[in-house]
């Protein structure tokens, strides 16, 4: 009974671990669409910008005062803004149908989504995290439970090779030998107790192999248990790196996104004084929807892999 107890707490920490697994998939998706809804608005703006700048060369061209050159570059770098959206759409679409799947839903929906706030900086000992994650990670829990009942079943096979004995006691009364008063042969009121002792000993050898089959299912147990304890630790580092580093992203992309915004409005007053061509101002302005992509993937790179991270823990909600 012991062991099945374990059993039954076994399974339901295997109930537990596929739940994180679900939770840890609508995590990703759900910022995976954030960001592709973000990066919508994006191209959308890059549009807005690309036409603006196309219609003011045409009318300078028209004027006399830029070249067909201009236009064309103009009108080259509005259709890339154009393909930008359409991919972007494409993205969210299909991170739409993603969101569906990992609800378990059957229906497709446009989802609208709430930003959610930046998590806080990575912790700085990777050491405790691995411990907490040893505590609380569920799959841990449930192979040790394993682990405990193989071990309970290996001592209860043991134990079958040890002496079995067992009481036996009758008593009752036989009332119609006195009403026929018959010679007292045997008394009207009767008891008796008897000892059964059985001693395993020629049995072929059955309960010795099931003692052995037992012990080394328990040490398979015990290794599975130590080998996911060391795949986790491993998880947990691995994880607690890539938030470090996905961190950092952020306040390198949040940098080149100022320098490319500030190299943008030099180059477009270059441009309108006369003093460059239109070749840096399309240049600058890729730079920027460069610089802005790369911002806005480096935050929800970031809340998916914090999302990881509390995974790895075990504290993943």
């Amino acid at each position: 009974m012991p062991s099945s107890r374990l059993q039954a707490g076994a399974a339901e920490q295997t109930a537990q671990a596929t739940k994180y697994d679900v939770l840890l998939r609508v995590n990703q998706v759900y910022f995976g669409t954030l960001r592709a809804q973000a990066l919508v608005k994006v191209a959308q703006q890059t549009v807005q910008a690309r036409q603006y700048l196309t219609d003011q060369v045409t009318e300078l061209f028209n004027n006399k005062l830029k070249s067909q050159v201009d236009v064309a570059f103009a009108d080259v770098e509005l259709s890339r803004a154009k393909m930008l959206v359409l991919q972007t759409e494409d993205q969210v679409q299909e991170a739409y149908a993603e969101m569906t799947r990992a609800l378990g839903s059957e229906t497709a929906a446009a989802y609208q989504l709430a930003e959610e706030p930046l998590p806080p900086s990575p912790p700085g000992n990777v050491d405790d995290l691995v411990r907490q994650a040893l505590k609380a990670r569920p799959e841990l829990a449930s192979l040790q439970l394993n682990r405990d009942a193989a071990y309970k079943f290996e001592r209860a096979e043991k134990d079958l090779s040890l002496p079995t004995a067992s009481l036996l006691g009758v008593g009752g009364y036989i009332g119609y030998i006195a009403q026929l008063q018959l010679p007292r042969v045997t008394p009207p009121e009767y008891e008796s107790v008897g000892i059964n002792v059985q001693i395993p000993i020629f049995n072929g050898g059955l309960f010795k192999a099931r003692r052995e089959e037992a012990h080394y299912r328990a040490m398979e147990a015990d290794q599975h248990l130590r080998d996911e304890a060391e795949s986790v630790a491993r998880d947990v580092r691995t994880a607690w790196a890539g938030l470090s580093i996905a961190y950092q992203r952020m306040d390198v992309t949040a940098e080149m996104l100022r320098a490319a915004t500030q190299a943008q409005q030099l180059a477009k007053g270059r441009y309108d004084l006369g003093l460059s061509s239109i070749v840096e101002l399309t240049d600058s302005e890729l730079n920027l929807t460069d610089a802005q992509i790369a911002n806005l993937s480096a935050k929800y790179d970031y809340q998916s892999q914090y999302a990881m991270m509390q995974y790895t823990l075990g504290a993943l909600r």
